[in-house]
């Protein structure tokens, strides 16, 4: 038994030691396959990057070519760009040399006819007596008119009763009434106004003038303090001649009467 013993204890150590030793492989076969491992990502991770580096060098390769090729085309058409300018710009030159040949052909014509026409008049002015021309004579109608326009209306009143005395168109003696009317309104000689624009409108009721005529004549009754026949006036005015554009102007005196 005492020999057993140690036998045993001999093996058991020998069993002991193989463990270790064991156990040293197998953490060295361990870490080695974990170096193995971080190796092979590591491997990976830098051919990705590689990859990506390449994508990158490729891509601007295919950049740098393309704008080569934008360039060459560039250069292309700016060059057809210049050409046609300079065709243009010979064109235009010649156009102009023609143009200004021209020009002078012309300019040299109008110098000799010029010359001719200046011959012409001189020998006309001295073949000829200038005739002074004599002013129209106004007639007694157009000169009180134009008394009237001017506003000298004490002279055109005297010039046109003169006229009422006279032959006269229809049209004329309309105007000369209604102008006496107006002319004696303006001057504050009621009467007379009143007496001719009644006269107006007595013997012409159609006439235009009468529209007019009619609102000074209320006028002249306001002035004069006859109310009721100013109303009175102004409503014939307005239904007379209800599309006449005084209508407006006879409407508004009559609603301040």
């Amino acid at each position: 038994m005492k020999r057993t013993l140690p036998i045993i204890a001999l093996l058991l150590a020998m069993t002991s030691c193989k463990t270790q030793e064991q156990i040293k492989r197998e953490q060295l076969v361990d870490s080695i396959s974990v170096q193995m491992v971080q190796s092979q990502k590591l491997t990976a991770d830098t051919s990705v990057k590689m990859q990506e580096l390449e994508d990158k060098i490729n891509k601007f390769q295919g950049v740098l070519e393309e704008s080569a090729h934008v360039k060459e085309q560039n250069n292309a058409q700016l060059e057809e760009r210049i050409k046609a300018l300079e065709e243009l710009t010979q064109a235009l030159n010649t156009q102009l040399q023609d143009s200004n040949k021209q020009l002078n052909l012309v300019e040299k014509r109008l110098s000799e006819q010029d010359k001719f026409i200046k011959e012409i008049l001189k020998t006309l002015k001295s073949s000829s007596k200038k005739v002074a021309k004599r002013p129209k004579k106004q007639t007694p109608y157009n000169e009180a008119m134009n008394s009237y326009k001017r506003g000298k209306y004490k002279q055109a009143i005297a010039q046109m009763q003169a006229l009422l005395e006279k032959k006269l168109s229809t049209g004329q003696k309309k105007r000369v009434l209604h102008n006496l009317g107006m002319a004696s309104y303006i001057t504050k000689n009621n009467q007379d106004a009143l007496t001719y624009f009644s006269q107006l409108y007595t013997e012409y009721p159609k006439s235009t003038y009468n529209a007019n005529g009619l609102i000074h004549l209320a006028r002249t009754f306001k002035r004069m303090g006859q109310v009721d026949q100013a109303k009175e006036t102004l409503q014939m005015m307005i239904k007379s001649f209800p599309t006449h554009k005084r209508v407006g102007t006879a409407k508004k005196l009559l609603k301040s009467l």
